[in-house]
């Protein structure tokens, strides 16, 4: 997951598990919920080492997923999220997948405004293995677990997280290590799965973008306006921003089966939160070099993947308004959210 995916949330997280709880003493261990049989998807399948002492974390086909060799910050946690390719129902079983206990080991509920719902597994092997964003969680506190057992569920909890993809955020150090922060992932968790499992990671280079600035409207079509200004949207969306939508006549004149084209106010680099709860589809482009994101919420359709390099002008999704009324623009510039509206400039069709 980019550096500034997390930035949606107006916060960076720390390396590790910022503003968790520490383990809860031991309790019974509830009744667990049992994996569905495979699907086709393969969601309920379980992938074991050769001598099954070491299980992947979620149970579904590994091939469903995709992570990058280190995490966004740098550290050596990874964001196992759904690959691309997946249509909407796909999505949903792949991101809502059960998750299952790494090794043997003594499983401890362990949550915080930044991961969510979590929980820390001390593996008999002498490390700790966190999950993070939990849906939900199957286990009670210090109850003892085999490899494969079902502890929970992938989703997106959390402060940051609830604007993005559900997925599961996984790190692995020594005993103790990864409590409140004491240290980074000591241990490259991508790099575990390949040496346990041979699955490998998505290599992704960040391009190497020249410095940008926004400019301009994300939608040319005329009539365009602003619904929801800057200053009003901070009482009605989690987040300021514009709300961009059509005036009447431009809507009318539009047939409910047409798309307007959606395109890149900024030259950058690309992520799209597919089918987020909160803002629908969401398309990010970042420009490290000035430290400017655009998030463009509630498209249709992207045409673009996460690690693409785009320019401004450039044509990276559609939206219908007669399905999905409301189009949101938001600008980040060092980490702060800022009012879009001086950048766009004049309103589409004006002086036509």
């Amino acid at each position: 997951m980019p550096l500034l995916l997390l930035i949606l949330a107006g916060l960076l997280l720390a390396p590790g598990l910022a503003a968790a709880t520490q383990p809860a003493t031991a309790t019974p261990t509830p009744a667990l919920p049992t994996l569905p049989t495979p699907d086709s998807l393969g969601i309920g399948e379980i992938t074991f080492n050769s001598n099954r002492t070491y299980a992947f974390p979620v149970a579904a086909a590994p091939t469903l997923y995709t992570w990058t060799r280190y995490h966004w910050d740098g550290t050596n946690a990874v964001d196992i999220e759904a690959r691309f390719g997946l249509d909407y129902d796909e999505f949903l079983a792949v991101t809502s997948a059960p998750l299952v206990a790494m090794t043997s080991g003594t499983v401890f509920a362990y949550d915080g405004e930044a991961g969510g719902t979590g929980c820390i597994l001390q593996g008999d092997d002498g490390l700790d293995y966190y999950y993070g964003h939990m849906s939900a969680r199957w286990v009670a506190d210090g109850a003892r677990v085999y490899a494969g057992q079902p502890i929970g569920a992938m989703g997106n909890t959390g402060q940051a997280a609830q604007f993005i993809e559900p997925h599961l955020h996984f790190a692995i150090g020594p005993r103790g290590s990864l409590l409140q922060n004491v240290e980074p992932p000591a241990v490259n968790a991508a790099e575990w799965l390949f040496l346990t499992f041979g699955l490998d990671w998505d290599e992704r280079t960040p391009p190497d973008v020249p410095p940008s600035l926004p400019s301009g409207w994300p939608v040319r079509e005329p009539g365009i306006e602003i619904v929801t200004t800057f200053a009003d949207s901070t009482e009605s969306l989690p987040q300021p921003a514009i709300t961009l939508g059509l005036d009447d006549t431009a809507l009318a004149a539009l047939t409910p089966d047409n798309a307007l084209d959606v395109y890149a106010t900024l030259d950058g680099e690309i992520n799209v939160m597919r089918w987020t709860a909160v803002y629908g589809t969401r398309i990010q482009i970042a420009n490290r070099a000035s430290q400017a994101t655009v998030v463009i919420s509630g498209v249709n359709e992207w045409l673009v993947q996460d690690s693409d390099e785009v320019h401004k002008g450039d044509l990276i999704a559609r939206w219908n308004p007669h399905l999905s009324p409301d189009l949101h623009y938001m600008i980040f510039q060092d980490s702060v959210i800022i009012d879009p509206t001086p950048l766009l400039g004049p309103s589409p069709g004006e002086g036509q």
